[in-house]
């Protein structure tokens, strides 16, 4: 099966929280807010996880919900991976996720620490 692009997101960050765990890793937890085509308003939560201390990648999952034209909400669960860009204030996340209408959806993006948005693409498998 292909990959087929359906749209894109873009989301801002609205709020951030950073556990630590012992031996220097941890968690950044970023809740986010934005629109995705054919997916309405979207509201999520991304919570990437660290090894140590300005690590280079890692793992990510992302629950959140979609508010579809005509009053469907949709819910969204995904798992990824996150690796920062070189020399930049940026991280590229790749994810798959199950949508509550069935669909699984491949992500791919990147957030912008600077600006604290989070923009990609979405494609459906098809």
């Amino acid at each position: 099966m292909a990959l087929n692009a359906i749209g894109e997101f873009t989301l801002n960050q609205t709020s951030n929280t950073f556990d630590i765990a012992s031996g220097g890793g941890g968690t950044a937890t970023i809740n986010y807010e934005g629109t995705a085509t054919d997916l309405g308003t979207v509201q999520g939560t991304l919570r990437c996880v660290f090894t140590e201390p300005g690590a280079a990648a890692g793992t990510c999952s992302w629950r959140g919900a979609s508010f579809v034209d005509g009053g469907e909400v949709v819910g969204a669960t995904g798992e990824g991976v996150w690796q920062k860009v070189d020399g930049q204030h940026k991280w590229r996340v790749y994810g798959v996720n199950l949508l509550s209408d069935g669909r699984i959806l491949a992500s791919e993006g990147e957030i912008d620490l600077a600006t604290r948005s989070y923009n990609g693409t979405i494609s459906e498998w098809g």
